[in-house]
């Protein structure tokens, strides 16, 4: 069976809040990962298993959020039962939520923590990983990181680089995944250099030393100096970061609550009923996975480019970019190469405006190789004839934040 591509979310709301039925509108929205609404303690883990259930039904996994095996953050960490009683009082609280809900199929794994950041907090991150999975190597501890992490100093993780802690993460502890906060781009332009940056160095590191899959920790709910996002804007992060390699989405966040004053804008509102980016989430995680999700899990991202403006992350595309490959644009673009196991190359093709169409053109030369653009998750492919490099415009359009793929078979 094709992989999944995974698409998660945030919930803050306690199980109080909900009945099993809401899980049949997370897999309406395009969930395949969602996480469960909060719980405080074993004594409720029972309460969980009929929305496992539910998600078993429709084939999806959900994470488990137990605020007893959580790390707090920022100054309540000393309310952390590692701090608190140690590694063994930890290792037996989780033991005994495992028990009751660890072997359920539906199950992906537990929450751990939320930006951690100094040396106590990955310490803690540390051994929360190692006693999950040495109780239950089979599930997939979820945490999430700053988007900064990436340039954090070695004093961060115990003495280790962050190349070194992700191959620590990956290869000794066996952790699959970990999102990353990329929030910049739902506030103004100018922090899109360091929503690339923040990828780049985290995508490409794992895919060096064998890390965790990056998966996008991308914005949904307003607040602060951030927008509500439009339409275009869901489809855009979504699009652009699995272009850029990353290998999952998680949403901040899913659901308003009355009591979160300066939050508003997400899918569902204070009460209860679909907000408008509802739809416009539904849309953009559908949509993706009825053409790229499958197609892009059973490839190997190889390396990314910026097409016309230079956000000083990758490298512009430009003549000698690739040896097979020429492309132009007067607009901007998020241009990829991924691989697959027979060593066939992709190319991905991402409209970097939320607001508009972009013009592009591909050439090549048809002795060389051919270019077919494939769809429906490479079900279907249409043969793409090359541009000649000197015609005046233009191959084809794309509208706002709008992805393309394509095949390239060489000769």
């Amino acid at each position: 069976m094709a992989q999944k591509y995974p698409f998660s979310m945030w919930v803050y709301n306690p199980l109080s809040d909900f009945t099993p039925d809401e899980v049949a509108l997370w897999y309406d929205c395009g969930f395949t990962h969602p996480e469960l609404p909060r719980v405080y303690s074993n004594s409720e883990a029972a309460s969980l298993i009929p929305f496992l259930d539910e998600a078993q039904k429709r084939g999806i996994k959900v994470i488990a959020n137990f605020a007893n095996l959580a790390i707090p953050r920022f100054q309540e960490i000393s309310e952390c039962i590692l701090v608190k009683e140690g590694s063994d009082a930890y290792e037996k609280e989780f033991r005994e939520a495992y028990e009751i809900i660890g072997s359920h199929p539906a199950l992906h794994g537990f929450y751990v923590a939320d930006e951690p950041a100094r040396p106590q907090f990955f310490s803690l991150v540390n051994e929360c990983y190692r006693i999950q999975k040495k109780v239950a190597p089979e599930l997939h501890p979820f945490v999430n990181l700053r988007g900064e992490t990436p340039a954090f100093d070695k004093s961060e993780f115990s003495g280790k680089t962050y190349e070194e802690w992700m191959a620590y993460l990956g290869n000794e502890l066996g952790i699959s995944f970990v999102t990353l906060d990329l929030y910049g781009p739902m506030i103004n332009d100018n922090l899109m250099p360091s929503y690339f940056r923040s990828i780049k160095g985290a995508v490409e590191t794992s895919l060096k030393v064998n890390g965790p899959d990056i998966w996008a920790n991308l914005l949904s709910s307003a607040h602060y100096a951030y927008h509500v996002p439009s339409e275009s804007e869901y489809r855009w992060m979504v699009n652009s970061s699995a272009a850029l390699g990353c290998r999952g989405a998680m949403w901040f966040r899913f659901y308003d609550r009355l009591e979160g004053h300066e939050y508003y804008g997400s899918p569902i509102d204070e009460f209860g009923a679909k907000s408008p980016t509802y739809y416009y989430m539904q849309h953009a995680q559908k949509l993706f996975s009825a053409h790229y999700g499958e197609l892009l899990m059973s490839l190997r991202f190889k390396c990314a480019f910026h097409l016309g403006t230079d956000y000083k992350a990758y490298p512009v595309f430009g003549e000698g970019s690739h040896p097979l490959i020429g492309m132009a644009s007067f607009d901007d673009g998020i241009v990829s190469f991924f691989e697959d196991s027979e060593g066939t190359e992709y190319l991905c093709l991402v409209n970097m405006h939320r607001d508009r169409y972009g013009s592009f053109k591909i050439f090549y030369d048809e002795e060389k190789c051919k270019v077919y653009e494939v769809y429906m998750n490479g079900k279907r492919s249409v043969y793409f004839p090359p541009t000649d490099p000197a015609e005046e415009w233009a191959d084809f359009n794309m509208y706002a934040g709008s992805m393309r793929m394509f095949k390239i078979e060489k000769l």
